[in-house]
């Protein structure tokens, strides 16, 4: 429920310590405060918050389907989280959605938020669903969903004043929140107050357990109009207050319209997509977690497969293993794939019993030489990661582990594990709001001005479907669309191998230079291939004795089990779409001439400041390039991409949307004077 001063994005300093009071009350030792009333904390919440922001109301009249957003400036337990929930169920409509933005610079553990939270029984429903995907202490933005996509919690982990300098103006009432001005003056700094006003609107509200005349003065000065109230308990007031910018002199007012950097090239369409009207193409891991994510916003899909079930393509390998590869210190590309790794964990929690298709059993990253130890020893020295995340294990842990023994130690990633690809695209794809269409390839795409609508046609030129919105989700394929054609897409070839056994010892998932799983319905799957240039689609011999060289290099005796095995093993081979920089490509695509028309000072000029908007091809959309990571980024990049649809708050920062923007390939090849 508080801030430090502004830091680097992302930086944390650990876990909050806490005391515990007589009455079993958190204590803040940072601060020496308490995270609420001790007369009664969920009153308090009720009081300050909902009551003042005349929240009920204004759920009562919202539309069916319409969202509402809800900034606050200190987590701390979650108790206003779970208050606003509670009451948001029992006074907004069925199918109405609440975003529900917090910040959090020191957050709590686990076992202290649940142990603060266990104080109201009558919210242990909630408290019970937020602690279950409640994120390890790492840096940046974290999406939790509840009750089925309805209620979503954007939870940050940074500084106040540089997560909230990030969000887009769409924030309908802030929960102001932390330890007092007295005892923690910087989270109630001019530039906090700055940032609330940039993400607020005409009928944006506040409400604030301070009454510091401090509070009231800042908040004035960015266009609030503050009012005062009785405080709760022994609180004489408090403050409340609507935005009305309308009040300060021009030159004054803030400018929430403005982007977060001077990169006009990376902003998203301003029209939202329609929700009766979204076609997807590709059934694998990308297009099903898109039609998935739109669908539990309320819009209504079209999903088109070329084959007879999803996960036909490269999702539809036996089994895929589920962790992220870390850097010592954190880079763009590793944090997308930590965030993604983690969104995946609590997707798979939502949607999959562990069992037959999904299982949590562990990841070990073996350190199979002295370059790889080091590495591991210096990235568990950084202090980047939390033992919750990824812990070390020596060679004789990690054997036992195994159930065999192992050439090294390394790290253990404790909630990884493996999944089955193809089963939670038809998990994912299993909504009401998705209406799958097998069998059905798509040969071309053109768009009708006269109808502002995208015809899907079939090989033989037949006119399958027309939608106002398309996502072409369909890997490399994709490159086949001269729509697309800019979108510099490359096949990976991989094939991986799959034996009997009858001894399924292997009790977690090994990496190293390959992978193998533990057996699945009596067959082992490791691997695997990875060959540029090659669209071979054969199953090759030669393949499978190098995925096994790649097992016996981590497990001797596991290998030597698999051998016998080999002149009988089955295959598969797809094909991994990737982008030259190896991160997914999301979001809508650029007009290609258009954009090499308004940002032409970019070849002179790298800084050039331009304030044209961006011109995109209407109503086209693309989730491609995930390469061999698509478990822990395919899920993901389909929330960001339903986020910028439907012009929800993102699931990842700003700055990490860009680099997955499509348009960062003409503004590269602009800036290097290429076109």
């Amino acid at each position: 429920m508080r801030s430090n001063p502004p830091a680097a994005a992302s930086v944390l300093s650990g876990i909050e310590p806490l005391r515990w009071d007589t009455l079993g009350q958190p204590l803040s030792r940072r601060f020496n405060d308490f995270y609420f009333s001790r007369v009664n904390g969920l009153e308090e919440t009720q009081y300050v918050y909902l009551r003042h922001n005349q929240l009920p109301q204004r759920w009562q009249s919202l539309a069916p389907g319409q969202a509402f957003c809800i900034g606050e400036t200190g987590f701390g337990t979650g108790l206003n989280f779970l208050s606003c929930w509670q009451a948001w169920r029992e006074h907004a409509a069925p199918t109405s959605r609440l975003h529900f933005i917090s910040v959090e610079r020191h957050p709590l553990s686990q076992q202290d938020l649940r142990r603060a939270l266990s104080l109201w029984p009558q919210l242990a429903e909630f408290t019970d669903a937020l602690v279950a995907q409640y994120p390890p202490p790492c840096g940046g933005f974290h999406r939790l969903v509840f009750d089925q996509g309805l209620v979503q919690l954007t939870l940050i982990f940074d500084d106040a004043c540089h997560a909230i300098a990030q969000l887009e103006p769409r924030v309908d009432a802030w929960f102001l929140d932390g330890f007092s001005p007295a005892k923690n003056p910087e989270m109630w700094s001019p530039e906090l107050f700055k940032g609330v006003a940039r993400s607020s609107h005409r009928n944006t509200t506040f409400s604030t357990f301070s009454a510091a005349s401090s509070v009231r003065r800042g908040l004035e000065a960015v266009g609030f109009a503050v009012n005062k109230a009785p405080g709760f308990g022994k609180k004489r007031e408090l403050l409340y207050g609507q935005y009305r910018p309308e009040l300060m002199s021009g030159s004054d007012q803030p400018r929430s319209d403005q982007p977060c950097s001077n990169q006009p090239w990376y902003a998203h369409p301003s029209l939202a997509a329609d929700p009766a009207s979204i076609s997807i193409i590709g059934a694998g891991l990308a297009g099903a977690s898109t039609a998935f994510a739109l669908a539990e916003r309320g819009c209504q899909v079209q999903l088109f497969e070329r084959g007879a079930e999803p996960g036909c393509g490269a999702s539809g390998n036996p089994q895929g293993v589920l962790y992220a590869k870390l850097p010592v210190a954190p880079t763009r590309s590793s944090r997308i794939h930590l965030n993604g790794y983690l969104y995946s964990l609590r997707l798979l929690q939502r949607q999959l019993s562990p069992g037959q298709h999904w299982s949590p059993c562990g990841v070990i990253q073996l350190a199979l030489d002295d370059r790889e130890a080091d590495k591991q020893r210096k990235l568990l020295q950084s202090g980047q990661y939390p033992d919750s995340l990824v812990r070390p294990i020596s060679a004789a842990a990690a054997s036992v582990m195994a159930g065999y023994p192992l050439t090294a130690g390394g790290l253990l990633f404790p909630q990884g594990g493996w999944v089955s690809p193809a089963e939670l695209c038809r998990k994912l794809l299993n909504h009401p709001n998705i209406h799958c269409h097998f069998n059905q390839p798509i040969d071309s795409i053109q768009f009708d001005p006269a109808r502002q609508q995208w015809q899907l046609r079939s090989p033989s030129g037949a006119l399958l479907h027309q939608a106002a919105t398309l996502v072409v989700a369909n890997a490399h394929e994709a490159g086949h669309f001269p729509a697309l054609a800019e979108l510099p897409l490359k096949p990976i070839r991989g094939q991986t191998t799959s034996v009997s056994t009858q001894s399924s010892a292997l009790k977690t998932v090994l990496c190293g230079n390959g992978y193998i799983a533990p057996a699945k319905q009596q067959r082992y799957c490791f691997g695997a291939s990875f060959d540029l240039n090659d669209l071979d689609t054969r199953v090759r011999t030669s393949d499978h004795r190098h995925n096994l060289a790649l097992i016996e290099q981590m497990c001797p005796a596991l290998a030597q089990q698999l051998a016998p095995q080999l002149a009988a093993a089955q295959g598969r081979v797809g094909f991994r779409c990737a982008a030259p920089d190896y991160l997914p490509i999301v979001g809508a695509v650029a007009d290609p001439a258009a954009y090499i028309r308004d940002y032409a000072a970019l070849r002179s000029n790298a800084k050039a400041r331009i304030d044209t908007p961006p011109t995109h091809l209407p109503g086209l959309f693309v989730n491609l390039g995930h390469g061999s990571k698509g478990l822990i980024t395919a899920p993901l990049a389909g929330a960001l991409l339903a986020d910028i649809m439907t012009h929800g708050p993102a699931p990842i920062e700003p700055e990490l949307q860009r680099a997955l923007n499509p348009a960062r390939f003409i503004i590269k090849r602009l800036i290097k004077g290429i076109i």
